[in-house]
């Protein structure tokens, strides 16, 4: 008797259910564009009148290697005529692990006291604007399509080839030492985790593009275990030898494999689904903090009040 009760009741919403109901389709009728223009220019401002925010958003090793990045989903989505705002959103946030990693290697190419092993704030401000770029860009877009077609190699390997080509340019023209990131260790892991998600894609029956999807997400994240694991075992033995190249072969397959993450996402390959875009999103973001808190960390705040008292 009480299950049926409930069942009548839920199956009859009350008088404030419905008023409730009544004023969210009122809002969602009226949200566009008033709502959503204001409620992002709301946060922006917010975000924007912190003074600190310029200096690490507004980096030159941030903004400009971000612009070589997200030019090749602008200029692919151009070419064919598409709306390029989804194409923008799925390769953000990979645009921003790929510059971070950057960020991250750099410093080992002229390190030379400890205190210099300490991250930078262009270590951490590049993920955050991917972030904020990724969930801004949601704003203005259209409704989320997916399209299962098969993805053309030809065009799968040109425009990862014209991402290598914007980053490698940017690297060689910014970076002392770049050939760091040519790292032939590296990119035998990636192909090997590229071998494996092809020979393992009896059961899902991905596309091309998808599989490259698939690889480049799964080379992050063992980047991510790879750089800790050798990381702690070289400290263990108080090995600087042994660390720096563990560091670098982790920090270079991280990029690699978001630099595809960027291609694939140029050529408007993504998931199904919005929220699963969004969870490999997050998935990268966790792999990418997970190396920089862990081998990377800023100076915590007892470190600094001592050093300011010292």
């Amino acid at each position: 008797m009480v299950a049926q009760e409930s069942v009548i009741q839920s199956a009859n919403p009350t008088l404030l259910e419905r008023d409730m109901s009544s004023a969210t389709l009122v809002l969602q009728e009226y949200k566009w564009p008033i709502f959503k223009v204001f409620s992002v220019l709301f946060l922006a401002f917010l975000l924007l009148s912190g003074a600190g925010w310029w200096g690490v958003i507004f980096d030159q090793r941030v903004i400009l290697p971000f612009a070589a990045l997200l030019a090749v989903p602008l200029l692919y989505a151009l070419l064919r005529r598409e709306n390029p705002v989804w194409a923008l959103t799925a390769a953000s946030v990979p645009a921003g692990v790929a510059i971070g990693a950057i960020n991250l290697t750099t410093p080992l190419i002229l390190l030379e006291t400890p205190e210099e092993a300490v991250a930078s704030p262009i270590v951490y401000s590049p993920i955050a604007l991917g972030l904020i770029l990724s969930y801004g860009l949601r704003v203005i877009a259209p409704a989320y399509q997916y399209n299962s077609e098969k993805t053309g190699v030809v065009g799968l390997w040109t425009c990862q080839l014209v991402t290598v080509a914007c980053i490698a340019a940017y690297l060689l023209g910014t970076v002392d030492g770049a050939d760091i990131f040519a790292r032939s260790s590296s990119l035998l892991f990636f192909l090997a985790v590229t071998l494996c998600c092809f020979a393992f894609n009896d059961q899902a029956r991905l596309t091309s593009g998808e599989v490259m999807a698939r690889a480049g997400l799964m080379t992050c994240l063992l980047a991510a275990v790879y750089s800790v694991t050798l990381y702690t075992a070289g400290a263990a033995i108080n090995d600087p030898k042994f660390i720096g190249p563990a560091l670098a072969d982790s920090q270079t397959m991280m990029l690699y494999g978001a630099l595809i993450l960027v291609a694939v996402g140029a050529i408007g390959v993504r998931p199904a689904e919005d929220r699963d875009l969004l969870t490999r999103d997050w998935h990268l973001t966790e792999a990418y903090v997970f190396i920089t808190l862990i081998v990377f960390p800023p100076q915590t705040l007892l470190e600094l009040v001592s050093e300011s008292m010292g």
